[in-house]
């Protein structure tokens, strides 16, 4: 059961940061109501992604290939920690590089490349720094059941997949990483002229 007020305080503000400065990204090439739909999708695409991964790749020898499992959770390739944070790095980026591939190959162009790389580095900041480097709670469960904590948590919430039915972690101090990521995408928009 979804506490809504409690809900509403915790996580809106930094969803509606988040919203906002992914809209951003994608205008002016795209309107706003392709914007709206695109930060939709990638705020999806996060969580289901995440979670889809862990599905597919619980067992032997679908865990091997996926990096993200084999490395970070299982640690079934043992590499030194600093390495562990890159490799997890550059796989939390590619999961969403990957649909700019997708729409380079295809020739089917529906999302903006720069609300993308600003997905990427949001998700490579919040998962490195605040869960992997200094270690938040729910992340630590996450590696312990596996199967919940997939993050953000507001969409843990709407979709039962907290591992633990406790107070509703405000999730404001992730703002400062999405005006990082923000900042950090648009100067490659700029820079390369990326819709």
């Amino acid at each position: 059961m979804i506490r809504w007020n409690e809900y509403l305080h915790s996580y809106i503000p930094t969803v509606l940061t988040w919203s906002i400065l992914s809209m951003l990204l994608a205008l002016p090439n795209y309107s706003i109501t392709s914007a709206f739909f695109q930060t939709l999708f990638i705020l999806s695409w996060s969580y289901w992604g995440h979670r889809i991964a862990h599905m597919i790749s619980a067992d032997y020898p679908f865990n091997l290939l996926n990096p993200h499992v084999s490395i970070h959770h299982d640690h079934v390739i043992d590499v030194p920690r600093w390495l562990n944070l890159v490799l997890e790095g550059f796989v939390d980026f590619m999961c969403f590089f990957i649909l700019c591939i997708i729409q380079y190959i295809t020739g089917i162009h529906i999302i903006s490349t720069s609300l993308i790389l600003g997905a990427a580095f949001l998700y490579v900041c919040i998962h490195i720094f605040d869960y992997s480097i200094i270690g938040r709670h729910e992340h630590i469960l996450h590696h312990k059941l596996t199967f919940c904590n997939y993050d953000p948590e507001f969409m843990d919430t709407l979709f039962g997949t907290r591992c633990e039915d406790t107070p509703y972690k405000n999730m404001n101090h992730e703002i400062i990483h999405a005006i990082y990521a923000f900042i950090l995408a648009m100067l490659l928009k700029l820079r390369f002229n990326l819709d």
